[in-house]
């Protein structure tokens, strides 16, 4: 995105216009919760991308619609809201079960739906951030309802991302600012944003950031209620699960029964992607490794261009 372009018509990274999306809200019935995603009108035996969104609790439905669309024009393209945040928002109950299991259940009960919804229609699951928790653990235990993942920003192991990233090889970190980004925060977020604009470019990023939350506030689909399920589903998601989520390691599994693919920003501070290199280079089974230069944590927003075309490659042309 460009500064200076009109809000109202999306651009890609090179300038050029997006599409306008023709995704719906719709909702559902999972395991005691009601649960949103947005969905495109396809034929019942097109290709379904399902997208699990970052966070935990960043729900995102107005960012794909806004940057992502050119991906309805081949896929039924699904991005579910999970349980209590954005528009799935309600309080957690003090006694409820919320953790990474009753998650990972939430997704294997909707996809197993629509195995059955469309049979036939191949599904690929594409995580981002910690979605791509839930979407290589779901590779790993149910490999027979999906025919590929892709991971965007991808979790290996959080304990080898704090290290990495407060002692990075290109410059030491002051001490206070090592404490901070050696866990998950709020405020380790902001520095590591920073620090991911100063290697791609400050004014593109600035503009990109006000652009995304451009995106949620002109939001048909979320107004009021998404807002607030945003902002209070977001941090008792990380009230719930970020303590989780700090001991998530995947650096043991050394194969998947799918082709798992990485789509990497080469600037992301947030879980460095070298991490992501070296754990492909081990895999025994089919995977990949698609790397977007002008990118930090989210390349589907940063290049959505590009992140449509390699979807395209990855899950059309093979």
């Amino acid at each position: 995105m460009v500064c200076g372009r009109s809000r109202n018509r999306p651009m890609d990274e090179n300038g050029r216009p997006l599409p306008t999306s023709s995704s719906r809200i719709f909702r559902t019935h999972i395991n005691g919760a009601v649960l949103a995603f947005s969905m495109n009108p396809a034929p019942r035996n097109a290709p379904i991308l399902l997208y699990l969104h970052g966070g935990p609790g960043d729900a995102c439905i107005p960012l794909t619609k806004r940057y992502n669309a050119a991906l309805e024009r081949h896929f039924r393209f699904i991005n579910l809201d999970q349980r209590g945040c954005g528009l799935s928002y309600y309080p957690f109950r003090g006694h409820e079960t919320v953790s990474i299991g009753s998650m990972l259940a939430d997704v294997h009960t909707f996809v197993a739906r629509l195995v059955r919804t469309y049979p036939g229609a191949p599904i690929t699951l594409l995580g981002h951030s910690w979605g791509s928790v839930l979407g290589l653990e779901f590779a790993r235990r149910w490999p027979s309802l999906i025919r590929r993942f892709i991971g965007v920003g991808q979790v290996i192991s959080m304990p080898a991302s704090h290290q990495v990233r407060s002692h990075p090889s290109a410059a030491p970190l002051p001490e206070w600012v090592r404490r901070i980004v050696s866990k998950e925060s709020d405020l380790a977020d902001v520095l590591l944003l920073l620090a991911e604009m100063g290697s791609t470019g400050r004014r593109r990023g600035l503009c990109q950031d006000v652009d995304r939350i451009l995106a949620y506030l002109t939001s048909r689909d979320y107004g009021y209620a998404g807002l607030r399920g945003l902002l209070l589903g977001s941090s008792q998601s990380h009230d719930r699960l970020d303590t989780q989520l700090d001991r998530v390691d995947f650096s043991s599994v050394r194969s998947f029964g799918v082709p798992v693919i990485f789509f990497e920003g080469r600037h992301d501070r947030h879980l460095p992607s070298r991490l992501v290199d070296e754990y492909a280079s081990a895999l025994t089974s089919p995977h990949e490794v698609v790397w977007f230069e002008r990118s930090g944590h989210c390349p589907q927003w940063e290049e959505p261009g590009r992140f449509s075309a390699e979807l395209f490659r990855v899950c059309v042309e093979h």
